[in-house]
C-alpha cells in the first residue's frame, strides 16, 4: 500500500515547456458502484476512485484498522489522505483487485450465496480476486471463506488450454496461503490437462507467461514424452535433436534437450543402486536383512531394469521405466528373502517413484557456467 500523492509536474522557465521524466497521472474518475455519498475515505486504485466506509475496511482486524488510528490512539482527522478525492489514499492494486474486495465487503447474503454455489472458471476467477485481495489486506476470515469456495470449485471445473492461466494462478494463491490441499487439488487438474490431450508446449508458454514454475517440470516432462529423439544429419552423426519442437524457444529445447540425458544419466544410476529395502517386522536379523534380503532384492531390482517390461519404454521416461518396475516386481515369485521383507519390494520402489516425482525439476535446469542453474 502507499501513500504517495500524484506528482506534480515540473515546469521549466520556458513557458509551455514540461519535464518528460516526470510522469503525469490520468485525471482519477469516481468509481460507478463503490463512490458513496456517506462515504468517510477516499481511496485510489490506478486511476479510480472508492469513497467507502472506513468501518467495513476496519472489519475482521485487517491491516486498514491500524492504518485508521494514528499515534496516541485516536482517530485520523479530517487532513490526513483520504479525506478529499485531492488526498486519496493511493493503492498498488489493480481497479479490477480493489472492486473485488469492495464486492465481498458489501455484498448482500444473496450475492454471496449464489457465489457459493456456482461453479465455473467466471467464478472462480471473482473467487481468485477476493482471496489474493484479503490475504494481502489480512481479512483473515473473508480469506477463509473464499478458499473454502475455491476448494470446492476446482475439482468441479472442467479447464482447457484457455482457462490453464486460473490454474497456474490458483497454484500461486495456494503457496501463498500454505494451503496443501489446494495444491494437491490443482496438481490433479494440471495432470488432467496433461493427459486429456492439451498440447504441453501451449501450458509452457502459458507457465511462463505467469511466471510460475511448479507444474515446470510435470509440464515439460509431458513435453518431452512427446518427442523423440534422433539424430540430426547423416545416420553416423554424432549431434542429436528433438522431433516436434513446433512452437518451443531455443532455451526451450535447449532444456528439453538436457533434461533427456539428464533422465538417462538418472536411469543407468538407478540400475546400478536398488533403493533400500525396508526390513520386514519379523526378519530375523540385521545381518539377516544386509547379507540375504538386500542382497536378494539388489539381483531382482539389476533383472528388474534390464527387463524388456522397462527397457521397451522411451529411454526419457524415467517415470514409465519406474512403473514399469513396479509391474515387473509385482509379478516377482521367486525368492531368498525373508518372508516379511517381500512386500517391502514394491514399497522400495512405490517410495522412489515419489521422490523421483518430487525432484523431476532438477533435470530440466540448464547448468550455468559458473556452476548453478538456468531455470
Amino acid at each position: 500500500m502507499s501513500t504517495n500523492r500524484r506528482k506534480r509536474v515540473r515546469v521549466d522557465a520556458t513557458p509551455g515547456s514540461v519535464d518528460p521524466e516526470i510522469p503525469v497521472e490520468p485525471q482519477a474518475i469516481r468509481d460507478g458502484d463503490y463512490y458513496f455519498d456517506d462515504g468517510d475515505f477516499i481511496i485510489r486504485a490506478e486511476n479510480t476512485l472508492f469513497r467507502v466506509h472506513k468501518f467495513l475496511l476496519s472489519r475482521d482486524s485487517s491491516m486498514f484498522k491500524d492504518m485508521f488510528i494514528i499515534p496516541g490512539g485516536s482517530a485520523t482527522t479530517e487532513t490526513a489522505d483520504g479525506s478529499t478525492d485531492e488526498t486519496p489514499l493511493a493503492v498498488s492494486d489493480t481497479v479490477e483487485s480493489f472492486r473485488a474486495l469492495l464486492w465481498v465487503l458489501y455484498a448482500l447474503p444473496l450475492d454471496l450465496h449464489a457465489l457459493a454455489i456456482e461453479k465455473t472458471t467466471t467464478h472462480l476467477n471473482r473467487m481468485l480476486f477476493v482471496a489474493e485481495i484479503t490475504n494481502k489486506y489480512n481479512f483473515t476470515s473473508l480469506e477463509a471463506w473464499s478458499m473454502q469456495l475455491i476448494k470446492a470449485v476446482v475439482p468441479k471445473v472442467k479447464f482447457t488450454e484457455a482457462t490453464s492461466p486460473l490454474l497456474a494462478r490458483t497454484m500461486t494463491l495456494a503457496e501463498r496461503c500454505a494451503d496443501s490441499a489446494l495444491s494437491d487439488m490443482v496438481l490433479g487438474a494440471w495432470e488432467g490437462l496433461l493427459q486429456g490431450g492439451v498440447n504441453p508446449a501451449q501450458l509452457i508458454s502459458v507457465l511462463e507467461r505467469e511466471e510460475h514454475s511448479s507444474f515446470g517440470a510435470l509440464t515439460y516432462y509431458a513435453q518431452l514424452s512427446s518427442m523423440k529423439l534422433v539424430r540430426a544429419g547423416d545416420p553416423g552423426s554424432r549431434t542429436f535433436t528433438l522431433t516436434g519442437c513446433d512452437g518451443l524457444s531455443e532455451k526451450q529445447i535447449s532444456k528439453l534437450l538436457f533434461a533427456c540425458w539428464a533422465l538417462q544419466t538418472e536411469f543407468f544410476h538407478l540400475c546400478a543402486n536398488a533403493p533400500p529395502l525396508p526390513r520386514g517386522a519379523d526378519c530375523p536379523s540385521a545381518t539377516h536383512h544386509t547379507d540375504v534380503c538386500t542382497r536378494d532384492w539388489n539381483k531382482i531390482w539389476l533383472e528388474c531394469m534390464t527387463s524388456k517390461t522397462v527397457l521397451t519404454i522411451d529411454s526419457a521416461d524415467l517415470l514409465g521405466r519406474l512403473n514399469g518396475a513396479q509391474k515387473y516386481i509385482a509379478n516377482v515369485r521367486r525368492v531368498q528373502m525373508h518372508s516379511t521383507c517381500r512386500p517391502k519390494m514394491e514399497v522400495a520402489v512405490v517410495t522412489l517413484i515419489k521422490m523421483t516425482k518430487r525432484h523431476l525439476g532438477d533435470h530440466f535446469q540448464l547448468p550455468s557456467a559458473a556452476g548453478g542453474a538456468i531455470q
